[in-house]
Order: C-alpha cells, then sequence, then structure tokens
C-alpha cells in the first residue's frame, strides 16, 4: 500500500518543464526580477533554506506577499506542476492581481536535504515516535526571514501578508497564526486539522482565517484520529473550528450560513459555507465544509485524475478554492 500511494503520488504531482526553467539564486545581491519562476536561497539556522517565487507581468509597486506552503512530502515545485490541482491556480491570482508569490521549500525528515522534492514541514504535532512529520527545523523563522527578504527586495507591503497551505502546509499555516501574528495579516487553510496535543504554545492573538474540509478526507479524517493509523491524534473538523472560533473571538450566535451552488452536479459533492464574523476584539473565520470532499482543493480547471482520486479522495468541482480563499484574504490589510 505505501509503494502504491508513493506511485500515485509521483503520478499525480511531477514536476513541469515550466518547474525545471525557473533560475536559481544563491543569495544574489539583487534577486531576479523578470517576470516569471525564479529559484533562491538564503541561509538560517545552519541550514541553506530554498525557496521560489513568482514575478507577474505586473508587480504593483508595493505588492502584497502571499506565501504557499507545500504539503508533507512535496515541495515548492510540485505544488505548481500541471496536474497538482487547485493550488496551481495562485499563480493566475498573481498575475490578475500584482501580488508576489512565494512558495518556500521545506525539509526532507529522513535525509536533511533542503531543496528536494520530498519534504515536510515542522507543524505543531507534538512529536512522537514514527510521527510523519517528525521535522525539527525552524521553519517559523525561516518564514519570518522570507517576509523580510521581500520587503527587502521587493518592498512588499507588511500590512498585507498573506499565508495558505494544504495538508502539512496548512497546519505550518496554523503553527505561524499562532507564533507570527503581528506579521500575518490573514491566512487560508485546507484540509488540515488542529493536533490534539500541540508542540506551540497557545495561540493569543486572533488572526482572520479561512478553513476549508473534506467530510470524506481518507488522510486528515473529518472526524479526527490519527492520519493513515499513526502519528499523533488530531482533532476533528468540528473541534478544529471551535478551537479558532475561540482564539479569534468570533461570533457564532451570528453565523450565516449557506449551500454555495451546485454547479457540477455529477461530482457527488457539495460545499457549505459558514461565515462567523469578529466579536468585539476578533477577527472572523470563514468555514467550507465540502460534504463529499477528499484530501484535495476544489477546483473547476484543475482536476485530479483517476489515479490521483484514488488515494486522496473524491474532488468538489463546483468552486475554484484558491479564489474564493483571495476573496477571504484581500479583504484585509492592517
Amino acid at each position: 500500500m505505501r509503494l502504491l500511494l508513493l506511485l500515485v503520488l509521483v503520478l499525480l504531482q511531477p514536476v513541469s518543464a515550466q518547474a525545471g526553467q525557473a533560475t536559481t539564486q544563491q543569495e544574489r545581491t539583487r534577486p531576479e526580477r523578470s517576470p516569471g519562476w525564479h529559484e533562491s536561497s538564503l541561509q538560517h539556522d545552519g541550514l541553506t533554506r530554498y525557496f521560489r517565487y513568482y514575478i507577474p507581468t505586473r508587480l504593483k509597486k508595493t505588492p502584497a506577499l502571499l506565501m504557499v506552503f507545500h504539503g508533507g512530502t512535496r515541495s515548492m515545485r510540485k505544488i505548481f506542476s500541471r496536474h497538482a490541482g487547485g493550488l496551481q491556480e495562485w499563480r493566475q491570482l498573481a498575475e490578475d492581481n500584482g501580488f508576489l508569490l512565494l512558495a518556500p521549500n521545506g525539509v526532507n525528515i529522513k535525509t536533511g536535504d533542503t531543496r528536494g522534492d520530498h519534504q515536510s514541514w515542522n507543524d505543531c504535532r507534538m512529536p512522537v515516535e514514527g510521527n510523519n512529520s517528525a521535522s525539527r527545523a525552524d521553519d517559523t523563522g525561516f518564514a519570518n526571514a522570507l517576509i523580510d527578504w521581500s520587503q527587502v527586495h521587493f518592498s512588499t507591503d507588511p500590512d498585507r501578508v498573506y499565508i495558505t497551505g494544504a495538508s502539512n502546509g496548512g497546519m505550518m499555516s496554523l503553527r505561524l497564526v499562532t507564533e507570527l501574528p503581528e506579521r500575518i495579516t490573514a491566512a487560508a487553510v485546507f484540509i488540515a486539522n488542529q493536533p490534539e496535543q500541540t508542540d506551540c504554545r497557545t495561540p493569543e492573538k486572533p488572526v482572520p482565517l479561512f478553513l476549508l474540509m473534506g467530510t470524506d478526507d481518507p488522510l486528515m479524517p473529518w472526524q479526527g484520529g490519527q492520519i493513515l493509523g499513526k502519528g499523533p491524534r488530531m482533532m476533528s473538523a468540528p473541534d478544529t473550528l471551535a478551537f479558532w472560533l475561540k482564539v479569534n473571538r468570533a461570533d457564532a450566535g451570528r453565523v450565516q450560513s449557506r449551500q454555495l451552488a451546485d454547479i457540477d452536479r455529477e461530482d457527488d459533492s457539495i460545499i457549505m459555507r459558514s461565515i462567523y464574523p469578529a466579536a468585539a476584539g476578533g477577527q472572523p473565520v470563514w468555514f467550507y465544509e465540502v460534504r463529499g470532499g477528499g484530501h484535495n482543493l476544489p477546483s473547476v480547471s484543475h482536476k485530479i485524475g483517476f489515479l490521483g482520486r484514488l488515494i486522496v479522495g473524491n474532488q468538489n468541482h463546483d468552486l475554484e478554492a484558491t479564489r474564493e480563499a483571495w476573496r477571504f484574504l484581500r479583504q484585509f490589510n492592517r
């Protein structure tokens, strides 16, 4: 089963020719500024840490920064490959809106490699022997350094720093909301629950939060528990929502819930959206329950193939999830 999983994940997210054409930089004083993908690195915590950034054709003078964190055993290249699913829509959104798109690379938990394609993030799961997220890298510090890097080299707006990620990348985004709330303007988190036992401090400052979960997710169980039957236990999706409603001081009494349009009636899935407005001193939470959805992003334009669905489950085709996330994120400016 493990061999099949690895094989299908490779088939699901091959590295595209475009990814291979990205330029490589070793901490150049002046980063490449031409439109398109570029690869660079910086030194942090004794490691050379790699990242890719995308410059749209019309980058704004003081652009917003959007950082996308890949899922576990993926990479900064794989999430933007041709068959990678809905996350790749962020590139077109950068073109449409003129923001700087940045994709950091995690660390290989077995080899310590920082540039490869089988990477993970040090999220808030409590370390357990056999845990599938055993990285001890200072990824929070790395993300903080990347915010500084983008401001120095591209004059990104410190009041518009947005983060997003799916699965392990979503959990990493929750860690950054917890540990860097003074720098993160808003976050969009896909298919990622909160761990029952956390390796992070308790979140103290509310940050606008977008959450999307699938009820039929085979990897990040809606009802909670272990991921693939091993490692630390995760909260259920409803408990994860309740956790962040409390952190954000969002008003559950004024929630606005509705079913989104069932555009594709053949996908065996619908989406329920619940908007929880901020109470006094708080921030809002938008929650998306993808009924019949698996471990993937709903997408109209980036559909997952048959082999991919065997592993990650059913995909909803009623919504371009990244565009919905951007509609949420762009509202917020410190």
